[in-house]
């Protein structure tokens, strides 16, 4: 097997988030846990969150998380098995305490709950609660390409036109995960995100989606624009905002993108912003050394 030796700075990278990993919780460390697996190091997220399900198996909505990290850490397909059921558990529970974190991670796992489980699926969708409405159009998807297609074309419409900005937001999420937009819905998408203020509160979070959903044969001028959008204030951003912009370019960052990764983790400009010893500092650092992970690892390919 070839050994590909890393370098400092990709070291670095990996120390920061096995820190994370280790001194961290909840949210934060499940992040930095997908983050090392996504990377190709998933045995230290594994050791953690084995430890983690024994402590928190019984916490809703965590346990979710720490199923969602052992599903795609471990090796052995009956393991993942054990896990993913765990999941689906709460999936089915139609009166628990995990139904919206269980319903975004089978989502995120791209389970086909529409195939497997019609009827729970059926009455998921049609809940009241908008943000779990929201995560199970997006479940559903999965298992059907003509459903894919169908949702996907709702999501844009909820990302542009939704009167809820939280909808908004989600829809967005999911329409950068799940990608697949040809042109036209592109253009559209693009031509809202170009067109907002910046200090509309989906700026950031709709000029990241229509760069990292941008289809082949999208107009490189606006691919520019869009890039020189994003990093023109990356110093006023807030740790939230940086989180976002360093998982857009963990997809699709170049070499030229590296210095800006590289201050996030050096909390460069954090001062009046964010606290470098918070929760949210350590989840950007985190997003942050993945994207480097990510673009070092792209450019060797």
């Amino acid at each position: 097997m070839e050994t590909i030796s890393l370098s400092i700075q990709e070291k670095k990278a990996i120390t920061e988030l096995n820190l994370t990993l280790e001194h961290r919780q909840k949210w934060i460390k499940v992040h930095a846990a997908e983050y090392l697996i996504w990377a190709g190091y998933p045995e230290a997220a594994l050791k953690e969150f084995l430890k983690e399900e024994k402590i928190h198996s019984n916490e809703p909505q965590y346990r979710i998380g720490i199923w969602r990290v052992l599903v795609q850490a471990e090796k052995e397909p009956a393991h993942k098995k054990m896990w993913l059921k765990k999941i689906y558990d709460a999936y089915k529970d139609m009166s628990g305490p995990d139904r919206t974190h269980a319903t975004e991670t089978l989502a995120k796992l791209k389970q086909p709950v529409a195939n497997l489980f019609p009827q729970v699926t059926a009455k998921t969708l049609a809940s009241s609660d908008r943000n779990l409405q929201a995560y199970a159009l997006w479940a559903s998807s999965f298992g059907s390409d003509c459903l894919m297609d169908k949702n996907r074309q709702k999501f844009i419409d909820m990302a542009l036109t939704d009167t809820n900005l939280i909808i908004r937001k989600i829809s967005a999420f999911v329409l950068r995960q799940s990608k697949g937009l040809n042109l036209h819905q592109w253009e559209r998408l693009t031509s809202s995100a170009l067109s907002l203020e910046k200090t509309d509160h989906t700026y950031l979070t709709f000029l990241a989606t229509s760069l990292v959903t941008a289809p082949v044969g999208a107009d490189s001028k606006k691919l520019l624009r869009i890039n020189d959008l994003l990093i023109k204030d990356v110093k006023k951003y807030t740790a939230g905002q940086r989180t976002e912009l360093s998982q857009a370019l963990a997809e699709k960052g170049d070499k030229s993108h590296l210095e800006i990764l590289q201050g996030f983790i050096n909390d460069e400009n954090s001062e009046g912003i964010y606290d470098p010893s918070s929760d949210e500092g350590a989840d950007l650092r985190a997003a942050a050394a993945y994207a480097i992970l990510k673009i070092k690892s792209d450019k060797e390919k």
